[in-house]
C-alpha cells in the first residue's frame, strides 16, 4: 500500500534521552476502513497503532510487539501487533460505536469511558529468540496512550512520556494520526528533559498541533511532530534515521489451514459432515478464507500424517 506515513529516531541532550515520532495517517486510515470502524473504536485504534509503532520501533527490526488494552469499557480489548520495521495491524473487538461530536475532532478526544478505566495493559515482545517477553500493568485512565506510558514506566522501568493522537473530519473518518515518545536512556540526565515533555504532552500540544494541520495532513513529517513535542529540546536533536510504516497483515490461506488444523480429526470430521464447509476471518484485517469439504478432509488427512506411532 502507497503511504506517506514515516517515523523517525533521534537522541537529545547528548544522547541523554531518546526519542520517536510516527506519522500513521494512512496506516490507520486502512485499519480502521477494513474493520468499519466508528466513533471512540476509531479513535482507540489509532492510538493504539500509534502506540504500537513507537514501541516496536525501540528494538530490532526483526522485534514483533503485540499491544493489548483489556479495558472494561463498551468498546471491549483493542490489539495492535507491530514490528521494529515499521508495520502494524489492529482490531478491536467492538468498532461500531456511536459517533463522536465532529466538533470534538477539533482537539483531544476522550476515550476513556469506551476503553475503560479499569483494566490492563498488556505487552509482549518477540525477539526472534524462541522466547517471548511479557509485562503487564494497570490501565491508568483508558486513553491508551498514557496507560502505555504507564506501563514503559512501571514495567519496562524506563522513565517516558509519551502522546498519541487520531483526529476524525467532521464526517467522522480519521484525518489524521501521529505520536511522540521521549525516553531517559539508562545512567543519563535524561529524567528532566522526559519531564518536561511529559508536561507538553499532558497540556494538549500534540492534539492541538495535530488539528492545526490543515486538508488531508499529507505534507506531516515525523520532524514536524518532533518540532512541537520537543520545543526548546529541539536544538539539541540528533536524527538517526527515518523509514517508512504501512499497514501489514502477515494472514495467509495456510495460517488460516493451519487454525483449521487446531480443531483436531475429530472435529474436522464432524465439520465435514455438518457444514460441508468453513471459513476463517483474520481478526487483524478481515480478510475471509473459505474451505470446501475437500480442502477440509486434506487438513485432516494432514493431521493424521502427522501424529506419532503409538510408544
Amino acid at each position: 500500500m502507497d503511504s506517506g506515513d514515516r517515523i523517525a529516531r533521534g537522541l537529545i541532550g547528548d544522547g541523554a534521552a531518546r526519542v520517536v515520532a510516527v506519522v500513521a495517517t494512512d496506516l490507520v486510515k486502512e485499519a480502521v476502513r477494513r474493520h468499519a470502524a466508528t466513533g471512540a473504536a476509531a479513535v482507540a485504534m489509532g492510538r493504539a497503532a500509534v502506540a504500537g509503532l513507537l514501541l516496536a520501533t525501540l528494538a530490532k527490526d526483526e522485534e514483533r510487539v503485540t499491544l493489548q488494552i483489556l479495558g472494561r469499557g463498551p468498546l471491549g480489548t483493542v490489539t495492535v501487533d507491530a514490528s521494529g520495521a515499521g508495520t502494524a495491524r489492529v482490531f478491536v473487538t467492538r468498532p461500531n460505536l456511536p459517533a463522536l461530536d465532529p466538533a470534538l475532532g477539533e482537539g483531544r478526544v476522550s476515550i476513556g469511558e469506551s476503553v475503560g478505566r479499569l483494566g490492563i495493559v498488556n505487552v509482549i515482545r518477540d525477539v526472534g529468540l524462541g522466547q517471548d517477553f511479557s509485562g503487564q500493568t494497570p490501565i491508568v485512565d483508558g486513553e491508551i496512550d498514557t496507560d502505555v506510558e504507564g506501563y514503559l514506566c512501571m514495567s519496562e522501568q524506563i522513565d517516558s512520556a509519551i502522546a498519541c493522537e487520531a483526529q476524525l473530519d467532521a464526517s467522522g473518518r480519521i484525518r489524521v494520526a501521529g505520536g511522540v515518545l521521549v525516553q531517559a536512556l539508562p545512567h543519563s540526565e535524561g529524567a528532566p528533559l522526559v519531564e518536561a515533555a511529559r508536561r507538553r504532552f499532558r497540556d494538549g500540544v500534540l492534539a492541538r498541533a495535530l488539528a492545526a494541520v490543515a486538508g488531508d495532513a499529507a505534507e506531516l513529517s515525523p520532524a514536524a511532530l518532533l518540532a512541537v513535542g520537543l520545543d526548546d529540546d529541539l536544538a539539541s536533536l540528533r536524527l538517526l534515521g527515518e523509514r517508512g510504516v504501512t499497514f501489514e497483515c502477515p494472514c495467509s490461506r495456510e495460517r488460516a489451514a493451519s487454525t483449521l488444523a487446531l480443531l483436531g480429526e475429530d472435529d474436522l470430521l464432524a465439520l465435514i459432515r455438518e457444514e460441508g464447509a468453513a471459513d476463517v476471518t483474520c481478526e487483524f484485517c478481515r480478510a475471509r478464507y473459505d474451505f470446501t469439504d475437500a480442502a477440509l478432509e486434506e487438513i485432516r488427512h494432514g493431521i493424521r500424517r502427522h501424529v506419532p506411532p503409538p510408544s
